[in-house]
């Protein structure tokens, strides 16, 4: 049964990760972001053991990250449509086809260098999600999809810290980092807004 839902869910993370990279617009982007962390928390629950109010708390941080971002990117786009505009130099495919290559090359990685306390399926995963988090931040042009590119890193980081020690502490404090990082992307988004004429 686990390994019935492990290869699909990590499709799911890594697919939707590959989809944020891809796509320009910011409500479609948010809303697959806060799938990811979703499918990710699932997939730590299901793969990994993780108890599940540690894998509902990864899963809550993700939905509150994406509401974050959400009004922010609202009210950037009522005052200041031209911040959200900015499109990225690369186009849309050659960053999904990274994005993809990215996996491939995480799932070499995973099955060529595994660790014994955690699935390899679970390692693919965590080695995509910070190289596709990576790639869409130094690609990016809006502070809005940079911060997504971090926080999607630091996302792969939390997977596999998770797998590895479930502590509530430790978890507690990963969640208030992320969300120091969507209020500093946040207020970047919203200082590039009031310097626009």
């Amino acid at each position: 049964m686990v390994g019935d839902l492990s290869e699909p869910l990590v499709l799911l993370v890594v697919g939707s990760a590959v989809l944020v990279l891809a796509l320009d617009d910011w409500r479609p982007m948010v809303g697959v972001w806060a799938l990811t962390a979703a499918a990710s928390g699932l997939l730590l629950q299901i793969l990994a053991g993780v108890p599940v109010e540690l894998a509902g708390l990864q899963m809550l941080s993700g939905g509150l990250l994406a509401g974050v971002f959400y009004l922010v990117a609202w009210r950037a786009q009522r005052t200041a449509p031209s911040v959200l505009g900015a499109r990225s130099i690369v186009p849309w495919r050659f960053r999904a086809l990274a994005g993809f290559f990215l996996y491939l090359l995480a799932r070499l990685l995973a099955a060529r260098f595994p660790l014994p306390f955690l699935p390899i399926p679970l390692l693919a995963m965590t080695y995509a999600l910070i190289g596709i988090g990576l790639l869409m931040a130094t690609l990016s042009r809006s502070p809005l999809k940079a911060g997504l590119g971090v926080l999607t890193m630091f996302s792969g980081y939390q997977v596999f810290y998770f797998a590895v020690q479930d502590s509530l502490i430790a978890i507690g404090l990963m969640a208030a980092m992320s969300l120091v990082v969507a209020f500093l992307m946040a207020a970047l988004t919203l200082i590039r807004q009031e310097r626009l004429p």
